[in-house]
């Protein structure tokens, strides 16, 4: 269904699913699709999976890294416009990649049977991240400040650190996904016409119960929002809660009315 290599790549399927969803993973900074091979594989019974492959990673390395995610978000949609196609889908963004996520339904002219799932990320209209550029500016190491960020919010991406040769690959990625993502506005009251589920970890840094009920105001239908244990990337450390939260959705019909939380 979503055969579009190099943007999006598909996640073996150990058995038929058992309903017509498919996933779609887009990944936060640094991230790339293998970063969410264990989600997919909760999911593999019920959907086809892919996640999106940002470039500058992975296969993607020799490619320049997106410096705007409006326009990567008007890549991607072109993209699935012409390889979409009948049946759900839920776009599921952590970190960065929710806004990449939102951006790109926003571009899709048929929202119907779409739900945007955000994780990890504050409303558009509530982002509040520093410039990556100007804080590195202040420090005589322009790879500290950078460093400080990734271990204070945990995750896989801190291993590489301990690694000398992985550290310069990973360092440059990050650090260019940080700076798009820094530099992202939404535009002016911009919304989607699909319901919305918002993920957020408990002792997350980067968000707020306020900040993350505000999805609400971007989103012409519902808003559901669910706290679970953790920080930043609680999606990591409660997989198998995340997956159940997705079953949940997939296991609902999209024409039932849906009520805020």
């Amino acid at each position: 269904m979503l055969d579009a290599e190099p943007w999006i790549q598909c996640f073996p399927a150990a058995a038929s699913p058992t309903t017509p969803w498919t996933v779609l993973f887009f990944p936060h900074s640094g991230g790339s699709a293998g970063s969410y091979q264990h989600l997919a594989a909760q999911l593999a019974d019920m959907a086809r999976t892919a996640c999106v492959q940002y470039p500058g990673r992975a296969e993607r390395q020799g490619e320049p890294l997106f410096a705007d995610v409006h326009v990567l978000a008007d890549q991607m949609a072109e993209v699935l416009a012409r390889v979409r196609e009948g049946g759900p889908v839920i776009f599921f963004g952590h970190s960065l990649g929710a806004v990449v996520a939102y951006e790109v339904v926003r571009r899709m002219p048929d929202q119907r049977q779409i739900v945007l799932v955000v994780s990890g990320h504050p409303a558009p209209s509530r982002i509040r991240l520093p410039a990556l550029d100007s804080v590195s500016e202040r420090s005589e190491d322009p790879d500290e400040p950078l460093i400080d960020l990734i271990r204070s919010l945990g995750g896989a991406d801190t291993e590489l650190l301990g690694h000398p040769v992985l550290r310069r690959m990973f360092l440059p990625v990050i650090r260019g996904d940080l700076m798009a993502h820094s530099r992202y506005h939404p535009e002016a009251d911009s919304a989607v016409s699909c319901p919305v589920v918002a993920l957020m970890g408990a002792m997350d840094p980067l968000t707020n119960s306020a900040d993350v009920q505000a999805w609400g105001q971007h989103t012409s239908l519902s808003l559901r929002v669910h706290r679970l244990p953790g920080g930043h990337f609680f999606t990591n450390e409660h997989t198998e809660e995340v997956a159940d939260i997705l079953r949940r959705i997939m296991a609902t019909d999209l024409k039932t009315p849906r009520v805020r939380s």
